[in-house]
């Protein structure tokens, strides 16, 4: 009896565990969607506005769910005390920072971290251009992320149910 509760235990953790892993990739793309949001809200705000960046991340902060949004806030408080350094390094600290709980891939994180290289410095024109890059760059990523999101969920959580019941068979 009490190895039928263990193996039905390992059967449910291992199942979770990939059902875990599925859901992670669901996660990056609505995180990539928000990221989409947020170019788009910066992109206006920089265009129509002409709001400085430090307020244009404040406006924005309070519309995104966590952790963009604290990202954001993070991003506007550092440029009042900037200490000498430049824009494109304190984006990518907040970046470390503020995103390392997200389930952004390496290379997402690499994208936005290139997108603050070029907004703090160049004009307006620029600015607004190279948002839009990171938009078309943004939306291959999500188109992406998307097509590989239902082959990978089913094999995760075919390897997750896979894996336990070989450690059921291993261990009785």
């Amino acid at each position: 009896m009490l190895k039928l509760v263990g193996a039905c235990l390992i059967m449910a953790s291992a199942a979770g565990i990939g059902v875990s892993f599925s859901t992670d990739l669901k996660r990056r793309c609505q995180e990539l969607r928000i990221l989409k949001q947020l170019a788009y809200m910066l992109r206006g705000e920089i265009k129509f506005t002409k709001t400085p960046l430090p307020e244009a991340f404040s406006h924005i902060s309070v519309r995104l769910p966590e952790p963009f949004g604290n990202f954001l806030s993070n991003v506007a408080e550092a440029l009042g005390t900037a200490d000498g350094r430049t824009f494109g390094e304190l984006w990518r600290e907040k970046i470390k920072e503020s995103l390392a709980g997200s389930h952004l891939s390496r290379m997402d994180k690499e994208q936005l971290g290139t997108l603050g290289e070029v907004l703090g410095y160049l004009d307006l024109e620029m600015q607004l251009a190279s948002i839009d890059l990171y938009l078309e760059q943004l939306e291959l990523s999500i188109q992406e992320a998307e097509s590989s999101m239902c082959s990978k969920q089913k094999l995760y959580q075919s390897l997750g149910v896979a894996g336990g019941i070989f450690l059921v068979i291993l261990l009785i």
